[in-house]
């Protein structure tokens, strides 16, 4: 070897050993924890109102609330500060992270759904869901301080599902929801539970009448499926497997709920009568994350956001 093929490859070397870890090149996977890391970039940008904090690739796409927009716009410019809750959900193979967040805007918090792409050490796709605390709302961001451990738990490695198997976990949900009519049991754990724009929707006994009337947030997740509540839900489409975490066992999906409006009350399969209230079409846009542990769906979180009917989620996967 001759001098100049030495000195190129000490210079080589020197390179490689000074990038970020997953970022020389597309052979070398970022990992979880580089993925984390991408996701603490973006958000100080964010709070920061520069996009140039973060490692963002020329050209990536970005969208709130189903709108795309160009940075710095909406949220990054008025976000004041990031809370310290976090609920993130990596899958390295894929180069997908995201999760939620609780980001004050103008002082005020609001609850952060986000999804982000990284290839080749640079962000190249950013999805926000927005949801912020208004007037007849159910959103509590201030609920929001410690993630359930149930998401972080590693799960064993002889027992870890594949992604398709997941997914077809996951999907068993949508499927039962959309107008449910109690015939599809998704394989619910005993003690599921569902948070929803900061608030618990099941085994809730606060949201009981004075009158002790209940309605299925405050049962399990497997009795108000199976009486049949939600038949409403009349389309769940763009049903999208944004990422998926095979070592935690943990699917975040994004999703669209449609309703109709055109059924205007139902029997739940005790025979109770159910009047829907809405009286126009709505919809909801929502990115849910299910942790799911042999086999059962033991923990959901979501965040829920109503967007004009039938609206369109701007992207193609």
């Amino acid at each position: 070897m001759n001098i100049r093929h030495v000195i190129l490859s000490i210079v080589g070397v020197l390179i490689l050993t000074t990038l970020p870890r997953g970022a020389a090149g597309a052979a070398e996977t970022c990992d979880r924890q580089c993925l984390f890391g991408f996701v603490e970039q973006y958000l100080a940008a964010m709070v920061a109102h520069d996009p140039s904090k973060a490692p963002i690739a020329a050209g990536a796409k970005y969208t709130e609330n189903g709108q795309k927009l160009d940075l710095p716009d909406g949220i990054w410019r008025i976000a004041t500060k990031v809370r310290p809750y976090r609920n993130l959900v990596a899958e390295p193979e894929r180069g997908g992270v995201g999760g939620f967040a609780v980001v004050e805007e103008n002082g005020v918090p609001s609850i952060l759904g986000f999804r982000l792409k990284v290839a080749d050490g640079k962000i190249t796709e950013m999805e926000n869901i927005v949801i912020r605390k208004e007037p007849g709302g159910f959103a509590n961001p201030d609920n929001l301080v410690t993630p359930r451990p149930d998401f972080a738990r590693i799960e064993p490695a002889d027992t870890r599902r594949s992604r398709d198997e997941l997914v077809r976990i996951a999907n068993t949900y949508f499927s039962a929801l959309q107008k449910n009519d109690g015939s599809i049991h998704p394989p619910f754990a005993d003690d599921c539970n569902r948070l929803e724009n900061g608030t618990q929707t099941t085994n809730n006994q606060s949201f009981k009448s004075s009158s002790g009337t209940v309605g299925p947030a405050s049962m399990t997740c497997a009795k108000a499926f199976g009486l049949g509540y939600y038949r409403e839900d009349s389309r769940l489409r763009d049903r999208r497997w944004l990422i998926v975490d095979r070592e935690r066992g943990v699917v975040f999906a994004g999703v669209f709920f449609d309703h109709d409006a055109a059924l205007r009350s139902y029997k739940l399969t005790n025979g109770q009568e159910v009047h829907v209230q809405k009286t126009s079409p709505w919809t909801w846009e929502i990115f849910e994350m299910f942790k799911i542990h042999d086999g059962m769906i033991g923990a959901v979180e979501a965040v829920v956001n109503g967007v004009p009917y039938g609206m369109d989620p701007g992207w193609d996967d």
